[in-house]
């Protein structure tokens, strides 16, 4: 399993068009979407395209899985991934906002009673870098970094209680990678996440309900896979065998990530749905957010180490304001990527039920053209 891989395919810039709703631009994206599923080989592909506010385009084709004939919708849920670590870094934000946390707040004073037990580098590691992907911890983004995981996690019940056992073991490691020094970390926002729980008492998941989902209205959205096992109600992942994409039941252990790992990459929810946490992110650098204060806004789309801020791959004017803000996340199984663009108000959505190669390369392949056509007019 390739757990939750970033996936900054790319930091070029959309030149969106007027926000005007047209028919144009939505037969442009079914045919685009077509030609790209069909060239990329993917069972199922979603995109959604907002400008102003207002969605100009949106478009679902294909499968929910290969083998069945059940064809996806836009109401339908898709596995974000690692897209999940904005929603995480924002809810962190909300507790700041409320004067539970501090950004700068150092592990030796979040997790107190591990104090003794860390190595003494991680002491010193405050909330931000594990956030920006700073702070020391490994990756967990290899197959074979999962057993030991899952060791860990099996000595404990509670999704709560795993969360801390996680952070327990691994900050008492050696440091994975010089603290300040870009390295991506899944363990990094586990760690966050279970000092988020500490601090409140709450489960992360509840936390992110609270604090990011009623706010604003996201009510299509769950953790883990979306669908059950014995209908195909929803999209499917898919993994790659013998060169060829075959289906796997929400229920198949191979295509689930344990729920420990939650605050790195488990949310699942509708395009309308994300859509919503995309246009309050995009709002919030224009300073009519709704989710935290202006200031915290800011905190999170600095980058803080190449070019990655808190949650976001972050692309900045002359003047330090985001031009882009990006990220993909994908479990090998599933794929997605997320594009704002605050200057233009346009954000762009892409979802899949395949995380292989071919659908890394989908999102190269659906955004040269959607480029080339939402470019100012001359």
């Amino acid at each position: 399993m390739r757990v939750l891989k970033l996936l900054l395919l790319s930091l070029s810039l959309f030149q969106p068009a007027a926000a005007i709703a047209d028919a144009g631009h939505q037969a442009f994206l079914d045919q685009t979407l077509a030609d790209v599923r069909a060239k990329d080989q993917l069972p199922a592909a979603a995109v959604m395209i907002q400008i102003d506010g207002k969605t100009v385009a949106s478009s679902a084709q294909g499968l929910r899985a290969i083998g069945f004939p059940e064809a996806v919708t836009l109401r339908d849920r898709w596995h974000l991934g690692s897209d999940t670590k904005a929603i995480t870094a924002t809810m962190i934000g909300r507790l700041v906002d409320k004067g539970l946390l501090r950004f700068d707040d150092r592990l030796q004073d979040l997790l107190p009673d591990l104090s003794e037990t860390m190595d003494p580098a991680y002491r010193t590691v405050t909330l931000r870098q594990l956030l920006s992907h700073t702070g020391g911890l490994p990756p967990l983004t290899d197959d074979a970094d999962l057993p030991e995981f899952k060791r860990i996690i099996a000595k404990s019940k509670s999704v709560q209680a795993q969360r801390r056992a996680i952070a327990s073991v691994y900050l008492a490691k050696p440091l994975a990678s010089p603290v300040g020094e870009f390295s991506y970390s899944n363990i990094g926002y586990i760690v966050a996440g279970a000092i988020a729980e500490r601090r409140t008492g709450k489960s992360w998941e509840d936390l992110v309900r609270q604090e990011i989902f009623k706010p604003l209205g996201i009510q299509e959205s769950g953790f883990g896979l979306p669908g059950h096992a014995k209908k195909v109600d929803a999209p499917w992942g898919h993994r790659e065998s013998d060169g060829k994409l075959v289906a796997l039941s929400p229920n198949d252990p191979e295509g689930q990530d344990p729920p420990a790992l939650g605050p790195a990459g488990t949310i699942h929810m509708t395009l309308a749905d994300w859509m919503r946490f995309a246009q309050d992110q995009l709002d919030g650098v224009h300073g009519r957010g709704r989710l935290v204060s202006a200031k915290t806004y800011r905190i999170l789309h600095t980058p803080v180490s190449e070019n990655y801020a808190l949650g976001w791959g972050v692309k900045l004017d002359e003047q330090g304001m985001p031009l882009l803000l990006t990220h993909s996340g994908s479990n090998g199984h599933w794929l997605a990527d997320i594009r704002i663009m605050p200057k233009h108000d346009m954000i762009i959505l892409f979802v899949s039920n395949a995380g292989n190669d071919a659908a890394n390369r989908a999102i190269m392949d659906i955004g040269k053209p959607l480029r080339d056509r939402l470019k100012p007019f001359d």
